[in-house]
């Protein structure tokens, strides 16, 4: 039986775990690096594939990468998320002009905040 205890603390654990999305999704767009860090815990990875083999950086190389990018146009969109207890997942998207980024996190919950642990991401070009 859920009680209002019991559904201030989801609500909560929602606003936490949107914190932590947001910090991403509005930070990379703009090429915000401090705001992306935010969102991620210091030992996270980066892993994707590229010509069919495994890639991955540590979380500073790939804010290094990111910094270098260019800004462009694009939409950021949650598109899941979920959590038991101190881990959760989590699925976003990043649509730019000509291609779309799916990105899969692993979440922990580390001292009231939750981070992104690593991430797995998919470029899927555009037609």
């Amino acid at each position: 039986m859920e009680t209002s205890a019991s559904k201030i603390g989801t609500e909560e654990e929602k606003q936490l775990i949107q914190l932590t999305l947001n910090h991403y999704l509005e930070g990379r767009p703009v090429i915000d690096v401090e705001r992306m860090r935010k969102a991620f815990h210091p030992d996270a990875y980066i892993r994707t594939i590229i010509d069919g083999k495994l890639v991955q950086w540590t979380l500073t190389a790939y804010l290094d990468l990111v910094a270098k990018a260019t800004i462009q146009e694009c939409q950021p969109e949650v598109l899941s998320y979920t959590w038991d207890g101190d881990t959760g997942s989590a699925q976003v998207q990043l649509t730019f002009d000509t291609f779309r980024f799916i990105d899969r996190f692993n979440l922990v919950k580390l001292d009231g905040k939750w981070l992104i642990m690593d991430k797995v991401s998919y470029r899927q070009e555009l037609q």
